[in-house]
């Protein structure tokens, strides 16, 4: 096992670990912080991003069936119908996938998913750490599964939406079968770039930071230490406590309300959706 994350080089003490006194206006009480150096190998950022690819993956095998769907469905029905013109095509809603299909379909996708996320996150934690292997409860894994899942039970309706609207003006248009394929690939193409990428990013590090901090309870972690993800446009207040230390069971001075971990379920939309931030559990005492 090599040195422990927190560990620094004598040579720079300008990285050495420091600790101060925090206030913030939420807290019923004032706790100690601080903030100490970083590991030079970030193993956590090795490990969200496999679990990332590997969840992304997944998402993007579900999208393309609906995808597929739709084009099926198209080429069915306008090899059986004439084009319309009105303000709403009425074939648009005929041609579309099956949302309560695509909303099964991405249920059970986490359910696959999600199990192997949460272990690969906890036994990378207590590796770390150099404690003895932590697996996740079953029953916290099935609650945590339930709450994504509720989070992301309005999408299928959303890109059912998105995507409609694409037909029906392509339809109301008197376009042709390739210029109306050319609008659903483009449609799925923006939602691959954008919403599953946002998708993959946070339910990924939703679990990422929810079995860390799990399994860093487990072995025994006292402190644990905020790192922000390097996003290209920063929240400045998640930001500005990069580094920063604070004993394991108090929350960070962040959020509204404050955030146990990065994606803490409880915390605002404004602080978890798409945050790139992580929560490493450290050992040692609270003032190092």
């Amino acid at each position: 096992m090599g040195k422990p994350a927190t560990d620094c080089n004598a040579d720079k003490p300008d990285m050495n670990m420091f600790v101060f006194k925090a206030t913030a206006a939420s807290y019923n009480s004032s706790i100690f912080v601080g903030l100490s150096c970083r590991a030079a190998t970030p193993m956590h950022a090795r490990t969200r991003k496999r679990m990332k690819q590997g969840f992304k993956s997944s998402l993007m095998h579900i999208l393309n069936f609906a995808k597929h769907e739709t084009y099926r469905k198209m080429m069915r029905y306008l090899h059986s119908h004439r084009a319309l013109m009105g303000q709403e095509h009425p074939g648009a809603i005929r041609i579309g996938f099956d949302p309560g299909e695509l909303r099964q379909d991405l249920q059970s996708m986490l359910y696959a998913e999600m199990p192997d996320m949460l272990d690969t996150a906890a036994v990378a934690t207590t590796e770390r750490l150099g404690a003895a292997p932590f697996t996740m409860p079953s029953q916290d894994v099935l609650d945590f599964i339930s709450r994504r899942a509720s989070l992301l039970s309005g999408l299928p309706d959303e890109l059912y939406q998105r995507i409609t609207d694409e037909l029906s003006s392509g339809l109301n248009a008197g376009e042709s079968l390739a210029q109306l394929s050319g609008r659903i690939s483009r449609a799925f193409d923006d939602i691959e770039q954008g919403t599953a990428e946002v998708i993959a990013d946070t339910e990924t590090a939703a679990a990422f930071n929810y079995a860390t901090n799990k399994a860093g309870i487990a072995a025994g972690a006292t402190r644990k230490q905020w790192q922000h993800g390097g996003s290209k446009v920063p929240r400045p207040d998640h930001l500005a406590i990069d580094g920063l230390v604070v004993p394991i069971g108090e929350p960070y001075p962040v959020g509204e309300p404050p955030l146990m971990y990065p994606h803490d379920e409880n915390g605002s939309p404004e602080d978890v959706i798409n945050c790139s931030c992580v929560s490493i559990p450290l050992e040692g005492t609270t003032n190092g």
